[in-house]
């Protein structure tokens, strides 16, 4: 009965809370980074980079795959993703077989694969843009003795 009553008064003290802001924080990322011949320091091209937020573990992370052009860069933008930050993960595979060599599979992690904040954030949701910069040096691949 009291709820009934005071429905229809209304609640005044209901407006002193703040409104609940929904959704996940984002940010804004840049993928860029050079593959290269460890030996030789020439680019490769054809190189498959994965770069997972969230691990490539993760099944609710985001993922999304790039290949090395023929200078051996790589170069994307990420707008308003998931703050995973924390987490990211790049792999690099060499998948087309003999073409311009083999070489082994390397995985960039948080140690070894720099991030950087270009543009601070809101202070709220909206946590800035960050470059993300995945150079790596691929080791050639040698079949072992038989």
């Amino acid at each position: 009965m009291l709820g009934f009553i005071l429905t229809l008064l209304g609640c005044s003290g209901c407006r002193i809370v703040p409104a609940a802001e929904y959704g996940c924080p984002t940010a804004d990322y840049k993928l860029q980074g050079t593959v290269t011949d460890s030996q030789t320091k020439q680019p490769i091209k054809g190189i498959r980079v994965v770069c997972a937020f969230g691990g490539l573990n993760n099944e609710w992370g985001y993922k999304d795959t790039l290949y090395t052009d023929a200078t051996g860069k790589i170069s994307k933008d990420y707008p308003s993703m998931t703050a995973f930050s924390n987490d990211i993960q790049v792999l690099l595979e060499d998948i087309d077989g003999f073409d311009n060599g083999t070489y082994e599979p390397l995985l960039l992690e948080k140690e070894n694969l720099p991030v950087k904040q270009m543009k601070e954030g809101d202070g709220k949701w909206y946590g800035g843009v960050y470059t993300i910069t995945a150079d790596a040096e691929l080791n050639e691949y040698i079949p072992p003795a038989r």
